[in-house]
């Protein structure tokens, strides 16, 4: 009876070993799902510093899953590598609503940009109509003229972005279409400046 006793101990200590052993699938594969989501959210190029965090997480959990497979079956104790693939899932489900936020901020953020872009090179147009032009600055008008047919094409190039769900392309388009909209008015306001007549001194 004792001999029987002792026997059962020792299969139940194996059939715990064994149990440990057991790759954590499951897990596994659950941290990847969650991966594909973070990934989907376009994680990498909104949040990229918690992006880069987290696969850092997934290959630490890959590498210690892969450690125990390598050794004999009584060995093995995959615990480790299943808290790892726990807290890697965990964290990439935070990393993809991250993500989704970033992305809906920097959507809203270029929404007002292409309004106000627009409204700029709109009044840079006005402005250039009613500009005086004279020898003095004939050349310079023309010139400007020929920049903001450049800066359309420039605007819808950027419009076409935000319009595919680009928007991180788009910011930046949309931000040199504003700052080179407003070199041009700039340039307008010298080019108006030539146009004047000169005037007299008091003699």
């Amino acid at each position: 009876m004792a001999k029987f006793a002792k026997l059962f101990s020792v299969l139940l200590v194996l059939l715990v070993i064994v149990g440990c052993s057991k790759p954590p699938e499951v897990e596994m594969q659950s941290a990847n799902a969650s991966i594909d989501q973070a990934k989907a959210a376009e994680a990498e190029a909104y949040v990229p510093r918690a992006y880069r965090t987290m696969m850092d997480s997934l290959n630490a959990a890959n590498a210690a899953k892969v450690e125990q497979d390598g050794k004999f079956v009584l060995f093995r104790s995959y615990k480790r590598s299943k808290d790892m693939f726990i807290n890697t899932e965990t964290l990439a489900k935070k990393v993809a609503v991250d993500a989704t936020t970033e992305k809906a901020k920097v959507k809203a953020e270029v929404e007002n940009l292409l309004g106000s872009t627009r409204a700029l090179i709109d009044s840079t147009n006005a402005a250039v109509k009613k500009a005086p032009v004279g020898k003095g600055n004939k050349a310079d008008i023309e010139l400007i003229k020929n920049d903001l047919a450049s800066v359309e094409n420039a605007y819808a190039d950027a419009q076409n972005d935000f319009t595919a769900g680009k928007y991180l392309v788009a910011r930046t388009k949309i931000q040199s279409v504003g700052n080179t909209t407003t070199n041009i008015m700039n340039e307008l306001q010298a080019a108006i400046e030539k146009a004047r007549p000169a005037k007299k001194g008091k003699k």
